[in-house]
């Protein structure tokens, strides 16, 4: 059966049109699968080195982002980070922390936030051995730095206060010990795993999938549609 030019042309628009809706359902299908691999529970590795995962020559890797480590050093330098968000219990608060720079051996260095900063600087002198969780530097400040405060917890901005090779990163502890083992106590914060926020919900984004592969299927059929409606157009005439 012979088409029309019209036809043609009709029918490439259409394919065009359809390609490009079900590329946008395998879109929000791959944004499904996210969603489902966010909420995801995920096992922490064996707490290592952090020597081992981490480098003062580079940037953290992705692997190494929400691992748990341990490290000892002497603390140098006290700065407070303040109106720093903290979720417990689901409820959203804002608090100024602690943060300390704990020098390594090799004249190394590494942000460690202690927890919640109190009115009186606890003393802690020589060598302490931490365990914790190495998170991102932060990238937005969180409030407007004062006099010995950092606007966010990041490295970078202390660079020019040390002499220290810094890592990148800082680290949450969730314990501090003397190297005779005693614990050294404090307000600790939370040092959940970093998750990924993706936006909608898993149901949300399946129904859009169906959504678009439906229009793709529907725009393909359409100039089989009009050919048809004009044939029974020009028959009924």
């Amino acid at each position: 059966m012979k088409r029309s030019k019209g036809f043609i042309a009709q029918l490439i628009v259409a394919i065009i049109l359809s390609a490009t809706f079900i590329r946008l359902g395998n879109w929000q299908l791959d944004r499904a699968h996210d969603v489902k691999v966010a909420k995801r529970f995920v096992p922490d590795s064996p707490r290592v080195a952090l020597e081992s995962i981490a480098s003062v020559t580079s940037n953290l890797e992705p692997s190494a982002i929400n691992r748990l480590v341990e490290f000892s050093g002497s603390y140098r330098q006290i700065f407070v980070a303040p109106d720093q968000a903290l979720l417990t219990e689901g409820k959203k608060s804002f608090v100024d922390l602690e943060v300390r720079l704990l020098e390594l051996s090799g004249k190394r260095g590494i942000l460690v936030v202690r927890g919640i900063e109190s009115l009186e600087n606890q003393e802690i002198i020589g060598k302490v051995k931490i365990s914790g969780r190495l998170y991102p530097r932060q990238t937005s400040d969180s409030a407007r730095a004062g006099e010995d405060e950092i606007s966010r917890i990041d490295p970078a901005l202390i660079v020019g206060e040390t002499s220290l090779s810094l890592f990148d990163g800082y680290v949450v502890a969730t314990a501090e010990a003397t190297p005779l083992g005693q614990e050294i106590l404090t307000t600790r914060i939370p040092a959940p795993q970093l998750k990924s926020k993706v936006p909608g919900n898993y149901w949300q984004h399946i129904s859009y999938v169906f959504v678009w592969w439906l229009m793709g299927l529907l725009v393909l059929f359409a100039p089989f549609y009009n050919e048809v409606a004009v044939k029974l157009k020009h028959e009924s005439t």
